[in-house]
């Protein structure tokens, strides 16, 4: 569910700590405000890890997040240039951007995505049964959220085939199963909303579905502020 649009000059503040991603890169940039005019923001500007500063294009639109308390504010902005506070902090200039969306801090790593997964169920005697075509909730990087017709028990191991992922190929992981919650649908049906995390699933794949929801979360993101 998309979270509540607000203001961005009501919510920023001078020393707020901001992440930012660049167009065609995948890595996320940790910065902070440094100063707010009328019509931009003044931010640190980031490094890599190798202590490279990040420089966009002139004109590139950026993704931000901006942590505040309890909570986190994602937008898009244009840079504008790069310049030096008090002739000695190297700073981006960028765009003030008139609207925010907050959400909630957990909110940012389970991402709904419209796709289905095959899964097969074993019970406590290791049984696996036949198998179930069923659609995700949402997903992230360590487990996913699965919706089921039935209910399925917890504590208990399913076997999973997901697909569609870029560069990931096809992925069949056991998961663990570790909540089964009824749902009522808007046309008063109950379906089960059942979430279970990845077991051993390799770090190559999994940062491969990370990107894949970053795309998908800044897609959407920059559909609801555009609205």
């Amino acid at each position: 569910m998309a979270g509540e649009l607000v203001k961005a000059k009501e919510y920023l503040k001078i020393g707020q700590r901001v992440e930012f991603y660049v167009e065609a890169d995948e890595a996320r940039y940790t910065s902070r405000i440094e100063d707010i005019t009328e019509d931009s923001l003044e931010v640190a500007m980031p490094m890599t890890r190798q202590g490279v500063p990040v420089i966009p294009r002139m004109g590139e639109k950026l993704y931000g997040v901006a942590v505040g308390n309890q909570c986190r504010f994602r937008f898009f902005a244009e840079f504008k240039g790069m310049g030096r506070k008090d002739d000695r902090i190297p700073i981006w200039y960028i765009a003030m951007p008139k609207k925010m969306e907050r959400f909630q801090n957990r909110e940012f790593v389970r991402i709904k995505v419209n796709m289905m997964v095959k899964v097969r169920l074993v019970d406590e005697d290791g049984i696996i049964h036949g198998s179930e075509l069923v659609p995700v909730v949402d997903l992230s990087g360590s487990g996913i959220c699965l919706s089921f017709a039935h209910e399925v028990p917890v504590p208990s191991k399913m076997g999973l085939e997901l697909n569609g992922i870029p560069g990931a190929g096809h992925i069949d992981v056991m998961c663990r199963v570790v909540r089964c919650e009824s749902v009522e649908r808007s046309d008063e049906s109950i379906v089960y909303h059942v979430g279970a995390a990845f077991q051993h699933l390799p770090r190559a794949i999994v940062n491969q579905i990370v990107r894949y929801l970053f795309s998908v979360q800044r897609s959407n993101i920059a559909k609801g502020l555009k609205e």
